[in-house]
């Protein structure tokens, strides 16, 4: 993993975009993370820096479900971002969740983590995994079928969040 990388991270949360940088440092792979607060601010960016294709965008899992599709169609409306992997970032991800997501037209799925080491763990392992080639969904049932696997995957983000707070308050 010696060649540096360009990353575009979309979260609305400053401290896991910092959490982010922190664990790009410590995997001495980064060129430059660029962050956005959100995806209209996101494509202006790209739109405004031709010159600085990056090599993976990593999408905040919370954010509006129709902002989502949206994002992934204009992206890959722009030529040279067509094969740019988009990664799914979420609080959880399991590997039976990997199917949903591409075909939402997302490359993987990161779990976010609250571990700075973990992060950089599965950050490592991404970036030394082969991803497959980008699916582009078709437009018509794209975004239906994206806004039905996202509030299922969701769901289960969300459960698995509260169940150990759930634990904590039976103790």
């Amino acid at each position: 993993m010696s060649e540096k990388i360009i990353s575009l991270l979309i979260d609305p949360d400053r401290d896991r975009r910092n959490q982010f940088y922190l664990a790009l440092d410590l995997l001495n792979v980064s060129k430059a993370c660029i962050s956005q607060d959100n995806t209209s601010k996101a494509l202006d960016y790209l739109k405004k820096h031709a010159g600085l294709p990056p090599d993976y965008i990593f999408l905040d899992s919370l954010l509006p479900s129709d902002e989502a599709p949206h994002f992934l169609r204009e992206l890959r409306k722009i030529k040279r971002l067509k094969q740019v992997p988009v990664i799914w970032y979420a609080p959880s991800f399991a590997p039976e969740q990997q199917q949903a997501i591409r075909e939402a037209g997302f490359a993987a799925g990161l779990a976010k983590q609250s571990d700075l080491y973990k992060l950089k763990g599965n950050l490592k392992v991404l970036f030394q995994s082969e991803l497959q080639e980008i699916v582009v969904p078709d437009e018509a049932s794209a975004a239906t079928r994206f806004k039905m696997k996202m509030k299922e995957m969701l769901l289960q983000t969300q459960s698995l969040l509260e169940a150990p707070e759930h634990l904590l308050t039976h103790s």
